[in-house]
């Protein structure tokens, strides 16, 4: 599960002469704010061919996510060996996890629990496991908590 836990960005000066800061609403702004808090399932599109999960902007991807500052075609998400594997796949914005940019086309070895960097978007990695213990700790902020398992 891939969730969306903030955005970055630039509004732009948006001060008037005066002082006065000026509230334009853009629809790039608009959708952004959208997917604030949005989860993804990483799954297969039901039409597609076996292999890696494709993430990027466009609908011809398994996960599309509409926003501008990600590559048309992002990353691939894959199983391989009983590890998940992200590989950016030479996005312009680049990919990065926990705070460390991909080398393009070389595969990062996921567990659990990171935090991506895609475009301008922020986003939680997690596994089921990890994913229902995130949900239990968001509806019960005194529940302890517990990290995920590494994957075996």
């Amino acid at each position: 599960m891939l969730v969306v836990t903030g955005i970055a960005g630039d509004l732009g000066d948006n001060t008037s002469k005066s002082g006065t800061m000026v509230a334009t609403i853009s629809s790039a702004i608009l959708q952004a704010t959208s997917l604030d808090g949005r989860v993804f399932s990483v799954v297969k599109g039901r039409n597609s061919a076996p292999g890696p999960v494709s993430i990027g902007r466009t609908s011809d991807n398994d996960l599309a996510i509409p926003e501008y500052t990600l590559s048309t075609h992002q990353c691939l998400l894959a199983q391989v060996d009983g590890e998940c594997r992200l590989t950016d796949m030479g996005a312009t914005n680049g990919t990065l996890v926990d705070g460390v940019r991909l080398m393009p086309r070389k595969p990062c070895q996921l567990k659990g629990g990171e935090t991506l960097r895609m475009g301008r978007l922020t986003l939680l990695f997690h596994l089921p496991r990890g994913f229902a213990e995130y949900l239990r700790q968001r509806t019960n902020p005194g529940h302890p908590t517990k990290p995920e398992p590494a994957a075996k």
